[in-house]
């Protein structure tokens, strides 16, 4: 979509995407990463302990899908589409960096294996989560398995499910 829009429209369209996405994210009590290019990384459970953290994540996914179904009926003739994938794990979470520059983010297997879903796994609009996530959730979100997926990179195939609308 970018290649026919002016640099000023695009950067228009992504900070009104953005602040939705955030929006949701924040209201769900995430901690927002960092924008890398057109996506979004967020995380739950820290800096803070948060006991619900996959369902919180998974609401927030929910939230943002709404988000940007009114940001598309705003914008006909600019709609977005999104894919979101939610993996849960544990990562080494804090400031990285150089001397001269650092920032908070996370690493690790966790946020490898979410990024691999989300770019071979999740389709537009859908919100799919693994086994580890699901298992979180204690049957509060409907969701359908998606079977068992190898993803590159991944020693063992993953367990997935899509997230189905409230």
């Amino acid at each position: 979509m970018a290649e026919g829009m002016a640099p000023q429209q695009v950067a228009v369209l992504l900070n009104a995407f953005f602040a939705r996405m955030a929006d949701a994210i924040f209201q769900h009590d995430g901690t927002l990463d960092k924008f890398i290019g057109d996506s979004v990384l967020a995380i739950w459970g820290a800096p803070l302990d948060l006991p619900n953290h996959a369902l919180n994540a998974v609401q927030a996914a929910q939230s943002m899908r709404r988000a940007l179904a009114a940001l598309n009926a705003e914008r006909p003739d600019s709609v977005l589409r999104m894919r979101v994938a939610i993996h849960t794990g544990v990562a080494l979470v804090g400031d990285m960096g150089s001397p001269k520059r650092r920032e908070y983010t996370v690493l690790g297997d966790v946020v490898n294996t979410a990024a691999r879903i989300e770019e071979s796994v999740a389709g537009a609009g859908q919100i799919v989560v693994t086994r580890a996530t699901y298992d979180r959730l204690g049957g509060k979100i409907p969701a359908n398995s998606l079977g068992t997926i190898q993803l590159r990179g991944k020693g063992e195939a993953v367990e997935m499910f899509e997230i189905l609308d409230e």
